[in-house]
Parts: C-alpha cells; structure tokens; sequence
C-alpha cells in the first residue's frame, strides 16, 4: 500500500468498527488529488459531486453576506472533512483552498451508497455528524456569547499555527469583526503575551 492510501487506511482505522478489508474496500474509492492555492472546489448553487479528506493544506468554506463581503465560516486543516454528500452540501457556500493542498476525494454517490448499504457505515456517518453538529453549536453559542479575543484564543487553540497559514482578514471574517479591529486585537493580544 503507498504512503498516501496508508494516510487513508489508517483514518479509518481508529474508529475500531472495520475490518481491515472493509477498510481497503472504502480506500479503493478514494482518489488523490493536489490543488493549488485559492482553488475552488465549490461554487454558488452548485453542489459538490465530492466529499474531501485533507492530508496536508488548508481549505475554507465561506459564504458572502448582503453587501457581498466574504464570510468565512470554517477553517479546514489536515484530517477534517469537507462537502459531505447531497444531505451536507449548501448552494450558498463555497469551498477553497487557501495554500496548495493536498486531499483525498470520494464521489459522494459512493459514499452515500456505503453509508445506506453497511450498517458500520452509517454509525460513523451518524458519529461524524453529531460532532460537526456539536462543534457547530459551540461556535455559535461562543460566537454570540464570548469576545472576540476569546474565539481567537480558541481558535489558535484549536487550530495551532493557523495565523501564519491563512490571510488574517479571513481571521477576522470567521471571528465576526473588521480587518482593522482584528489587526488592534491582535496586536494587543500579543503585546499581553510577552
């Protein structure tokens, strides 16, 4: 097995539920790809056909809000999940890569047909969904609730190195304030860290 399916075989590994030729059955569908930076891999009311696992890059999804500035709504580093079949997919949100990335894709026909035809699939499909659902309302519940400076500590937290990765305005597009509060914020951010 080469380095990049065993990347992929071992992701699916950790969840304990599959065999390993359950696994390789899966892996075999997967196809590997490499996009250059602000590369879309979904546009405006059209759905993605794919369902993408990074292995090494950034993506974002992000939207536009009523005087067409952009919104950015996720931040997608190394193993996390973008798309995710017809039922995960909205028309008003974009996916791109904001540096050279790396990524698996699985069409999401495939995909959907596993999770309706193997009971294993399904509950992960479930367990997947109930985290992304959880760690969504956590961000609105912090979003509407919580500074700004503390969705930027939990973000660095989370996403460790990510001021350096991605342009800082779509920091301050995901955080919810202007590219000059956030540039303020910051600044005293790491003033107080010294």
């Amino acid at each position: 097995m080469d380095s990049k399916k065993e990347f992929l075989f071992n992701y699916y590994k950790k969840y304990k539920a599959f065999t390993p030729e359950e696994i390789d059955e899966i892996v075999d569908h997967y196809e590997y790809i490499e996009i250059d930076k602000n590369q879309l891999l979904q546009k405006n009311a059209q759905l993605s056909k794919y369902t993408y696992l990074v292995i090494k890059g950034m993506l974002i999804n992000y939207t536009y809000d009523y005087n067409g500035n952009k919104v950015v709504l996720n931040f997608i580093p190394e193993k996390y999940w973008a798309g995710g079949g017809k039922n995960y997919n909205l028309e008003d949100v974009y996916i791109q890569s904001v540096e050279p990335t790396a990524l698996f894709r699985i069409k999401n026909s495939i995909l959907e047909n596993f999770y309706e035809n193997n009971e294993k699939y399904a509950f992960t499909e479930v367990r997947l969904v109930r985290n992304a659902f959880k760690a969504l309302k956590l961000r609105m519940l912090h979003y509407v609730s919580k500074p700004a400076i503390y969705n930027y500590e939990q973000l660095l937290i989370k996403f460790p190195g990510i001021e350096h990765r991605v342009p800082q305005k779509y920091i301050a597009s995901f955080l919810g304030v202007t590219p000059q509060f956030f540039s303020k914020m910051r600044s005293e951010y790491l003033h107080s860290k010294e």
